[in-house]
């Protein structure tokens, strides 16, 4: 049985907006008088939270939430296995002994996960890739170093490196991340005890296309330009979220073009081309 305890002390902790409430009660309502959704609900929870990290990447090319768990489960369950990871989370940030600014990183990015999809795109529950991605932040596995993120992570050979990620948000701003790059090394050092790692980064914004139609100079050339890049897969999905907000698009004709980087990229997908995610390795 879950405890509605637990939420009230995680709304506290995250500085979750209380009006989330309500639906959070009604939905462990719902998992606490169903026996099947119990065991399914307490099975992911063990994968998510104890399990080796490996499996939890292939997690990630689950998007229907009745394939995660059961058929028509209440779409707020997957808020509800973030934040009943709240004291999971306080454990590992204090095993890791975070500081302070550290934490509060930690806390605004879960609030971040928890309502972001429900305020932004009007879900009724957030995505599995928002649940999955505070499962990151959750079991410590990323740090943030100014203007980006830093996932140590073991690859397929067992040999570690730092994956960069870009949150959304301010500028890409070139000095700011040649900082933040030279600032990482010092704080994966100080919290998990890493150095002398290789970084990559796996991101539609490193994709080879898009550099090859906007300007040299922008910010987003200038990052390219710090690593080697290979083609990966078809990003077209990830352009779609981050360049336009949406999920899928049958008309490409339809796409707004509210900034240059809307604009070019649409004219490219009119015509047929396709955008691949770009592999980079840091020089």
């Amino acid at each position: 049985m879950i405890d509605c305890k637990k939420i009230d002390k995680a709304f506290d902790f995250y500085n979750i907006n209380i009006k989330y409430k309500k639906t959070c009660y009604e939905c462990i309502e719902e998992i606490n008088n169903d026996d099947i959704c119990t065991k399914k609900f307490n099975e992911v929870y063990n994968k998510l939270y104890y399990d080796d990290f490996k499996n939890i990447k292939e997690l990630w090319n689950i998007r229907d939430i009745n394939k995660f768990f059961i058929y028509n489960v209440n779409p707020f369950i997957t808020n509800i296995m973030i934040i009943l990871g709240y004291e999971i989370h306080i454990y590992n940030m204090k095993k890791n002994n975070f500081d302070d600014e550290q934490v509060n990183i930690h806390k605004r990015r879960i609030k971040e996960c928890f309502e972001s999809d429900i305020v932004n795109r009007g879900y009724k529950g957030i995505r599995i890739s928002q649940m999955l991605w505070a499962i990151y932040f959750i079991r410590t596995r990323i740090i943030e170093v100014g203007r980006l993120q830093y996932e140590y992570n073991l690859e397929d050979d067992n040999k570690l490196v730092i994956k960069i990620h870009i949150p959304r948000g301010s500028e890409l701003d070139i000095f700011d991340v040649k900082k933040s790059i030279s600032d990482s090394k010092i704080q994966l050092k100080k919290y998990f005890n890493i150095e002398n790692c290789r970084y990559i980064c796996n991101s539609w914004l490193l994709s080879n296309k898009i550099y090859e139609i906007i300007d040299k100079k922008t910010n987003i050339c200038k990052f390219h330009e710090l690593f080697n890049v290979k083609d990966g897969q078809n990003c077209i999905k990830d352009i779609l979220n981050f360049v336009y907000q949406i999920d899928e698009c049958d008309d490409y004709s339809l796409l707004p073009e509210n900034t240059s980087l809307q604009k070019k990229i649409k004219k490219q997908l009119l015509i047929g081309n396709i955008f691949y995610l770009g592999l980079g390795e840091l020089k």
